[in-house]
């Protein structure tokens, strides 16, 4: 029987290693580079896997999570001639593509214009971006009328509350293959969501380009700039398409 893979001083190496990769990629989840070393990135897709499975969340490749990986089938992309992207959605993207590299100012404060147009500043605004854009460049305002932590009138600042209101109003489409515009909504460990986003192109193979605020390489949700990062549908609750 195969041994246990899981993080150790030093890493755990080899082509039983590069397989549990493979498989993780496949199924489009994120384990960084496909170098049969099992890191934090690795362990990270594998408690991401688990997550899915409802299996025990501990990063650790076990008999239980390896027959899961081993039976688990790549899904089914959904044709596109069944799907539209939201009109609205792509109108907040292109306002979003327009603020790629906006730094916060001064570095570290959660200070931006965004916030100043707000009317919060100095917290933490990737939804503060996302309301944003889509207030300027589609006319509408999310979360308006809700009831919910960090419902303002232009917006909202609270990712959990943006995800319970597309919920409550029909427009929550799941952790399924986005579409440009749509709201992707990151959770990095099994908890309440941590971060937001707005789709910009699916890549296929469950990855994605997103355009979204206040994250880094190396500080996913508390960057301090607008970039355009790849992502997978592994790491999102699931997606949002705003419609009138």
């Amino acid at each position: 029987m195969p041994a246990d893979l899981h993080i150790a001083s030093p890493l755990m190496a080899g082509p039983d290693v590069l397989k549990v990769q493979q498989k993780l990629a496949g199924l489009g989840y994120a384990p960084g580079a496909l170098d049969g070393v099992y890191g934090p990135a690795t362990a990270g897709a594998v408690r991401a896997f688990q997550r899915d499975r409802k299996l025990a969340v501990d990063g650790v490749v076990g008999p239980e999570t390896r027959k899961a990986l081993q039976s688990a089938q790549v899904p089914q992309e959904a044709p596109a001639i069944a799907r539209q992207p939201s009109a609205l959605g792509k109108k907040a993207l292109t306002e979003a593509v327009k603020h790629l590299g906006t730094k916060e100012n001064p570095a570290n404060s959660n200070k931006t214009a965004f916030g100043v147009w707000f009317g919060v500043n100095g917290v933490p605004w990737c939804n503060i971006f996302v309301s944003y854009c889509f207030a300027l460049g589609a006319k509408y305002t999310l979360c308006a009328g809700f009831k919910g932590a960090g419902v303002y009138a232009k917006g909202c600042t609270y990712v959990p509350t943006t995800e319970a209101w597309l919920r409550a109003t029909g427009m929550w489409k799941g952790a399924t293959t986005p579409m440009p515009g749509d709201i992707a909504i990151y959770n990095w460990d099994g908890g309440a969501p941590d971060h937001i986003g707005i789709v910009e192109q699916y890549l296929g193979g469950g990855k994605f380009n997103a355009i979204e605020g206040n994250t880094a390489v190396g500080n996913d949700s508390n960057g301090g700039e607008v970039m355009r990062r790849l992502r997978y549908v592994s790491q999102v609750d699931g997606f949002g398409r705003v419609v009138k």
